[in-house]
């Protein structure tokens, strides 16, 4: 096998336009790696922004259409095929997802690359954690993929404590990697003392991101409609998944929950998290599985702006929130308990929690030390 040079990196992944996968380019970039991207592209409804790094383009997927990107799949094998004198020249293979990281196997061997497999496994679909002969046979894929990897990289302890450690008996080194923001440098500080957006009148709830949780916002169409002005509800981002076929009609027409369309990160963050007052950070699209045990980007893009976050109380984020005194969590039924906070809640017990979030070091909340460390451990793989 040969020998790859020991600062260019393989970074294969699923989609070159999320923004985990931008961030993590961004961020091995920043701090010394070639990165050579070898992602497909997700048609969405959102723009398409062509990647800034050297990338080889293994096809081009689109939403619910599981066929085709089945047949994408197989149609990257010949890219991988052209582009294995480029796959041997990168010293590490970095992979998101199991079903790249077969790939990349299989690119490591059309290259006779010897370059150690980093895989970064940040959601636990439910299918891995069902009792079925496909779920079954999913997680011995995923055990064969982890016994050929290097180093596991993933994004929340509850993943480690729940699911790794005792269903997949996984017992290699894994670097934990939080949802932290980056990059940081040109973000604002937060500013201490604020009053709530509105004076309380109403409440301002934002929810940033992929939106995958069909509860969520059914929760805040009834509250809205509820409460009757005491709180509004303000959403940017995008519908992802099967969200993405009733998006509207989930939020309905109240004007008390606004949709302000996709943002840039991290350009953004600071106007829209200075435009609310609680930082929505329910997910109950998994409650047994996914949903309980991560830990989410908005938790500390909040966190960068001294914003609370409101969470379910028996969950990996209301554990971490409770623990840092970083806002509130809801046991069930979440319909009576957040309607009654809402109506209940003064000013001044806001603006004690806000305070606190405010005391918080700025690095628990920005990743630019974990990627340091992580470009770090990478050159330890070689």
């Amino acid at each position: 096998m040969q020998s790859p040079p020991l600062n260019r990196i393989a970074f294969f992944a699923h989609e070159r336009g999320d923004a985990r996968v931008v961030k993590r380019i961004t961020a091995l970039g920043d701090h010394g790696w070639g990165v050579v991207g070898f992602t497909f592209h997700r048609e969405r409804e959102k723009a398409d922004v062509p990647p800034t790094w050297r990338n080889i383009h293994l096809g081009t997927t689109y939403n619910r259409r599981y066929v085709q990107r089945v047949c994408a799949l197989f149609g990257s094998v010949g890219v991988l095929w052209k582009q294995r004198e480029t796959l041997g020249e990168c010293g590490v293979i970095y992979v998101i997802n199991t079903d790249n990281a077969l790939l990349a196997l299989l690119g490591k061997f059309l290259a006779g690359s010897s370059a150690p497999l980093v895989l970064e496994l940040a959601d636990i679909q439910p299918m891995m954690t069902g009792g079925g002969m496909v779920s079954k046979i999913a997680r011995m894929i995923e055990r064969f993929v982890l016994r050929r990897t290097e180093l596991l990289v993933t994004t929340s302890p509850g993943f480690v404590r729940e699911y790794f450690q005792p269903v997949q008996k996984y017992r290699g080194e894994i670097f934990l990697l939080e949802n932290k923001v980056y990059p940081s440098a040109m973000l604002p500080q937060a500013v201490s003392g604020e009053e709530p957006v509105a004076g309380g009148k109403p409440w301002v709830v934002g929810c940033f991101g992929a939106f995958r949780c069909r509860r969520s916002l059914q929760l805040m169409r009834e509250l809205a409609i509820r409460l009757d002005g005491g709180v509004r509800f303000v959403l940017r981002g995008y519908p992802a998944g099967t969200l993405a076929v009733d998006f509207e009609e989930l939020i309905g027409n109240s004007p008390n929950v606004t949709f302000g369309g996709a943002y840039k990160y991290p350009d953004d963050l600071a106007e829209m998290y200075r435009g609310i007052d609680f930082n929505w950070a329910f997910d109950e699209s998994d409650p047994s599985g996914n949903s309980a045990w991560l830990l989410p980007n908005r938790i500390y893009e909040g966190g960068c702006f001294g914003v609370p976050a409101i969470a379910g109380k028996v969950t990996e984020t209301g554990r971490w929130i409770e623990d840092n005194a970083l806002g509130w969590t809801f046991d069930e039924p979440l319909e009576e308990t957040l309607a009654a906070f809402f109506e209940s809640l003064e000013t001044e017990s806001w603006q004690a929690v806000r305070q606190s979030c405010m005391n918080h070091p700025r690095e628990k909340f920005v990743g630019d030390g974990d990627y340091a460390m992580l470009a770090d451990r990478l050159r330890g793989c070689l």
